[in-house]
């Protein structure tokens, strides 16, 4: 071999062949691709704090209500119209809300597009018969469709 062609061989190697170039560019683009998909299904199948919080305070606030209100056959007077009337607890069974209301009727602002529904049965727990323990059930559904539910057991012991 003669020396020019030795010296050809010995000679690092600059820069990059089109073929190497495509590869590289190609493999960014299938990593930053699916990157992008699974950024994109993370956000939308999570959950919004700020629903999950407004949910949570207002299922909280309703269970509060009932909570304040007699167990049936201690109420002193009959129900009258809106829930300021209610009598006991289980005036509330089957009250559904489209928009989140005051005990009053009045919407609240910012909790048009929330709903809520209650369930109060009757239920027996550990030596409490039925007719002296009951279940207060609450679902808050927020905007996008998300659901809350809550519960609370109360008795008369």
């Amino acid at each position: 071999m003669t020396r020019a062609c030795k010296k050809k061989l010995q000679r690092p190697q600059r820069g990059l062949t089109l073929v190497e170039l495509v590869v590289a560019l190609a493999l960014g683009a299938v990593i930053l691709t699916s990157i992008w998909k699974a950024w994109s299904l993370l956000g939308l199948h999570s959950a919004d704090p700020l629903v999950a919080r407004q949910q949570l305070a207002v299922a909280q606030s309703l269970l509060r209500e009932i909570e304040l209100q007699p167990l049936p056959g201690t109420a002193a007077s009959a129900a009258t119209a809106g829930r300021t009337g209610y009598a006991s607890i289980t005036d509330y069974n089957g009250l559904a809300m489209t928009g989140i209301k005051d005990a009053e009727g009045n919407t609240i602002a910012g909790l048009e597009a929330y709903g809520a529904a209650i369930t109060v049965s009757a239920m027996a727990l550990q030596g409490v018969p039925i007719n002296q323990g009951w279940w207060v059930g609450i679902t808050v559904t927020g905007p996008g469709g998300e659901q809350l539910t809550m519960g609370q057991w109360r008795s008369v012991r």
